[in-house]
């Protein structure tokens, strides 16, 4: 119910922003596992949303993150393709970026992350050591 009242007292603009990231969330997850990853890439970048105004990068990654915990598997190579996808329509020039490193059991991990004008946006707080693999810009 906190969470209801929450979104109710965000602006429409918020509450349109939320919804966006969410549904991009579930259409970028359901991808995934049928597509190849430059296709989802592909079709990410695709998924335009109309926009009346410009919005703050901190403000599209808040509602990617918020959306992506009421979302199973929103995964951080998710919630890059997301991001990115939602930054590039507002003027930013965002770059995904997977990686990998190993574990302590000496086993790969990967990583996903965006970086935009030298920031990182989303992923940068599980960055650790790895190293990219592949970058992906929009």
């Amino acid at each position: 119910m906190h969470v209801l009242k929450r979104f109710l007292r965000l602006s429409k603009r918020g509450r349109l922003l939320l919804f966006q990231a969410a549904i991009s969330i579930f259409l970028i997850r359901l991808s995934l596992p049928l597509l190849s990853l430059r296709n989802v890439h592909r079709l990410a970048i695709k998924i335009t949303w109309l926009s009346d105004e410009p919005l703050s990068a901190d403000r599209i990654v808040w509602a990617v993150r918020s959306a992506a915990r009421f979302i199973p598997g929103s995964t951080c190579l998710v919630q890059a393709l997301v991001a990115q996808s939602l930054l590039a329509p507002h003027g930013y020039n965002p770059l995904l970026t997977i990686g990998v490193a190993k574990n302590e059991c000496n086993q790969f991990e990967a990583h996903a992350w965006v970086v935009c004008e030298n920031e990182v946006l989303i992923g940068g707080r599980q960055m650790g050591n790895y190293t990219a693999l592949l970058k992906l810009g929009s």
